[in-house]
């Protein structure tokens, strides 16, 4: 008998479960708090994190992993961690304005989050301007550690030069998929996607057969996909997310796209498969990180969202999960290492710091380059599982392949970014 995998969640009882976040800003021991509500005087650290708009469930993610960072962690300099969330909406000026209230009325030190790579960029330019530092925890745009780079800002996830380098070869030289058509998501970080696959395609002699750019709230995919199927690719390349991705899912299913080419996204974020659910999973992708991925710290991870998390949405932690835990993990531990809430001490107790294995979630080390204020760490490989191949519901990957963050960051002749000098 075919083992029945679909989770019973819609679409819609999932954001709405995203949005409202009740289970993730309140009940015991979680570190959401009102500000003025806390006798004692925390260590607050200001979050800028989607809870609405087309990153919204991952935003929700990403705030589990902190929540986790801060269970774990509890006190620094002797005072109890607390988060203050904002919700940027996936909207920059949002995002920005709510990074300045941050800053402005509850006198934050440190930021943290965000989904979007436009809105890091726009908090980012917040942060400098301000002298507070800002890590960006699940925006991969290369513009956020290259040209709009800034000494208050560093990033945890990979970079889209990362992704496609590790990725690209792959598919052209074990998958022998060389002619591509791009769906780039019409905005920072889907250009950058395109960008390195266009640059891996030349480097291997493979072939452009062209680009759609998707607005950001697209629902509709037909021209789009008649376009692109008129080339005839050997692989459909996407760096579309959110929402917008799970809709563009359905629809690959319900056009019988995938049986016309090879399904590749870029990045796959496992919060938009477990929305579109496991009949419309197909292809080679590239991945930050997957809760299979057999190491023992992986392993004990995982096991800790589960018990944290029993109720949740999603029933195994995501790569957002994953940045968002080691994000504000090492921003406390540096905090701790200086021993003071000064931000020019905590961005020089990060830059050059290496993360030894043991305390890394992936297969490498992670380096915190002091030049670009990149996370130096794995990318991986995933082809999608069928159905009848799935142990169960949240087992839609297979791993094909990692490689070393060193192996395939990009260079300083690559991303000859020049930082500011340190806040005063």
């Amino acid at each position: 008998m075919k083992k029945k995998l679909e989770t019973k969640i819609s679409r819609r009882s999932f954001l709405k479960g995203a949005v409202a976040g009740a289970a993730l800003l309140g009940g015991p021991g979680i570190p959401y708090v009102v500000k003025n509500a806390v006798a004692a005087d925390p260590l607050y650290i200001g979050v800028v994190s989607p809870a609405s708009g087309n990153y919204a469930d991952h935003g929700m993610m990403e705030r589990m992993g902190m929540q986790m960072a801060a269970a774990e962690i509890k006190n620094v300099l002797g005072r109890p961690v607390k988060l203050l969330v904002e919700d940027d909406e996936t909207d920059p000026q949002v995002g920005a304005r709510k990074a300045r209230r941050l800053i402005e009325v509850d006198k934050v030190k440190f930021l943290i989050g965000g989904v979007s790579s436009s809105v890091a960029v726009s908090v980012g330019e917040v942060a400098q301007r301000a002298g507070v530092l800002y890590i960006a925890t699940n925006q991969n745009s290369d513009t956020i550690t290259g040209e709009k780079a800034h000494r208050c800002v560093f990033r945890v996830c990979p970079d889209m030069a990362m992704a496609l380098k590790c990725l690209g070869p792959y598919m052209i030289e074990v998958a022998k998929l060389k002619k591509w058509y791009f769906f780039t998501h019409d905005y920072e970080w889907g250009w950058s996607g395109t960008r390195w696959g266009r640059k891996i395609l030349e480097q291997y002699k493979g072939t452009d057969l062209g680009e759609s750019k998707i607005p950001l709230g697209t629902r509709d995919y037909s021209a789009f996909f008649q376009k692109a199927l008129a080339t005839k690719p050997e692989a459909l390349v996407i760096t579309v997310g959110g929402v917008d991705r799970a809709a563009l899912m359905e629809q690959i299913y319900e056009f019988g796209v995938y049986k016309k080419t090879t399904i590749v996204h870029t990045l796959y974020d496992y919060e938009d498969v477990w929305a579109a659910g496991a009949k419309k999973n197909f292809g080679i992708h590239g991945t930050e990180w997957y809760y299979g991925i057999d190491t023992p710290t992986v392993k004990a991870f995982v096991a800790n969202y589960k018990k944290m998390f029993p109720a949740a949405l999603i029933p195994v932690p995501t790569q957002d999960t994953a940045n968002g835990y080691i994000g504000l993990r090492e921003l406390l531990k540096a905090i701790q290492r200086v021993g003071k809430e000064e931000v020019t001490p905590v961005i020089k107790a990060l830059e050059g710091y290496t993360i030894p294995l043991a305390e890394s979630l992936k297969n490498d080390p992670i380096l915190i380059r002091d030049w670009d204020h990149q996370f130096v760490w794995a990318y991986y490989v995933v082809k999608s599982k069928k159905e009848k191949d799935m142990k169960d519901r949240t087992d839609f990957f297979e791993l094909l392949k990692w490689c070393p963050g060193k192996d395939v960051a990009r260079s300083k002749e690559e991303n000859p970014v020049k930082l500011e000098d340190y806040p005063a």
